[in-house]
């Protein structure tokens, strides 16, 4: 048996988390052809097989199963060393990585993010906008700044508001359809990726499954489609009370609401770029309270 290199755990890894080799290629930044010739490769000097390649995608064998427990300690006492000397340094530059969504980016993140960036030049910001939760343990990310109702276990976070839903849509399109009923409309739903979001189980409550007519996995793609008077949606007060042209339904849903955090793991807050972004994003979002409430 030959040694194992630590770079053909993590393809290990990664493709058993993301469950098949073109999303795994994505989340490496790499060719689907080399993510399955690191794959083969190791099987064939290891004499495993590792996963089974089924129509629904990959799926690990029994050895594979054994072999991802070991990858996954090797993983944490990897990034829990990484994690103490990145919360060891002193200096305000280096590179901070920051996950948010696309919603709170361009609503109420966006111009205090720059904000940070101007007032201290040497820390380089690397944003990842997507809905998906970007793990903070295995340093995905060093900050969050996204909605949820409860603070991610074995994290350190502020929950900065609360954070409520309205209904929106285009000013044309409601001049013209207001009198119909809201279950009779052609309705903008967040997709399955966001069916536990308040806008989710709002929408698998209230609206007919037949009246969607368009499901998209961002609210500012739906956003821009109730803003072209293609339905009516549901999205974050502080993004669609900015949004041109959208006019708002109503008051906030406010048995539907989440709330906004901000998070990092506890061991990086003695590194002095984190600790400053930490505590600058937390005070400049508070001043944003009243937009993420919804209240004019």
């Amino acid at each position: 048996m030959h040694k194992i290199n630590w770079q053909d755990l993590q393809y290990i890894l990664i493709v058993a988390r993301q469950g098949s080799v073109s999303a795994a290629a994505r989340t490496l930044g790499v060719n689907h052809s080399t993510v399955l010739r690191r794959i083969n490769a190791l099987e064939e000097r290891q004499g495993l097989r590792l996963f089974d390649r089924l129509r629904t995608g990959y799926v690990l064998s029994q050895e594979g199963q054994q072999l991802l427990q070991a990858a996954q300690s090797i993983e944490d006492t990897v990034t829990g060393l990484e994690r103490r000397i990145a919360g060891a340094e002193v200096q305000l530059e280096g590179t901070i990585r920051v996950t948010t969504t696309d919603s709170v980016l361009l609503s109420i993140c966006g111009n205090h993010i720059a904000k940070f960036q101007k007032t201290y030049p040497n820390i380089t910001i690397e944003l990842t906008v997507t809905s998906s939760i970007l793990s903070l343990s295995r340093r995905d990310a060093d900050v969050a700044i996204r909605p949820s109702r409860f603070e991610p276990e074995r994290l350190t976070g502020e929950r900065i508001s609360d954070f409520y839903f309205a209904l929106y849509a285009g000013a044309d399109f409601w001049a013209a359809n207001s009198e119909t009923p809201l279950a009779e409309q052609p309705w903008l739903a967040p997709d399955e990726s966001m069916a536990g979001s308040p806008a989710g189980r709002w929408l698998r409550a209230e609206v007919p499954e037949a009246k969607i007519v368009m499901a998209a996995d961002s609210f500012l793609a739906l956003g821009d489609a109730a803003r072209r008077n293609l339905g009516v949606a549901i999205l974050p007060c502080a993004q669609g009370d900015v949004m041109p042209d959208l006019v708002r339904i109503g008051e906030p849903l406010k048995d539907y609401k989440t709330g906004l955090w901000v998070l990092t793991h506890r061991d990086l807050l003695g590194a002095v770029r984190i600790s400053t972004f930490y505590g600058f994003m937390i005070d400049a979002l508070k001043a944003e309270e009243r937009s993420m409430k919804g209240e004019r």
